[in-house]
């Protein structure tokens, strides 16, 4: 199998600065995206360290070759974020949603945190594997669709879990078998409130990656750009 990469981050329309970063690395097969969160000061400090940690940690193909040894490594990554945001953020720390991956020959492993979207694309459809660690994502989940009802707007934005936070939780992890023709998008909130399901899937479906993560972005944008994009695609043939 062929495997194909790009990835890219925009601030958009409205906020003064970036504060997403992302992590493409064919040598090591890794690749990444975090979202610093809001409402926590150096928003932008803790997505930059949770993706040059991930990076630190696996010099190389034969490093963090299982499931068990990625969650670890995820673990890891956050108590360093702790242990900086203490020096820089005081008691309230800082903070990023997490989504990174790992490519072992026709295997991804995932591991996720936050509100960010890892989404495959196949001859089946595009689907989302990973969840939202929203307060309203977690009341729909327990109590059913109607929870939605009458639920104020913030609680789909308010984080349960993120990197860097002083709190024990677990990390969300799977593995994804890949096929030829398959994508994998990893992409921040400012996409996916941005840009519908469908219409991701349709110019995942005829487009390379290269002009994928560019025109996503750009229709992110043109859509409203209320938030920093942030796109990373993987395409295999």
């Amino acid at each position: 199998m062929i495997f194909t990469s790009h990835g890219h981050s925009d601030v958009g329309f409205v906020r003064e600065k970036n504060e997403d970063s992302f992590l493409v690395d064919d040598h090591k097969g890794i690749y990444a995206v975090a979202d610093g969160v809001g409402g926590l000061p150096f928003g932008a400090l803790a997505s930059k360290l949770a993706v040059q940690f991930f990076k630190s940690s696996i010099q190389d193909a034969e490093d963090c070759t299982t499931v068990d040894e990625l969650r670890l490594l995820a673990h890891s990554i956050h108590q360093n974020i702790v242990e900086c945001g203490t020096i820089v953020g005081g008691e309230n720390g800082i903070g990023c949603t997490f989504s990174g991956l790992r490519l072992m020959g026709d295997k991804l492993s995932f591991v996720h945190v936050g509100d960010s979207s890892i989404f495959l694309c196949d001859q089946n459809g595009i689907r989302k594997v990973s969840k939202c660690h929203t307060l309203g994502d977690e009341l729909i989940d327990k109590h059913g669709p109607e929870a939605a009802i009458d639920m104020p707007e913030h609680y789909m934005h308010t984080l349960t879990r993120c990197m860097g936070q002083d709190i024990d939780f677990e990390v969300d992890i799977g593995e994804i078998s890949l096929t030829p023709g398959s994508s994998i998008l990893v992409c921040s909130d400012g996409i996916t409130n941005m840009v519908e399901l469908p219409k991701i899937e349709e110019m995942l479906k005829g487009m390379d990656t290269h002009s994928f993560v560019h025109s996503v972005i750009d229709l992110a944008n043109q859509n409203g750009g209320t938030d920093n994009s942030t796109a990373v695609c993987l395409k295999v043939s």
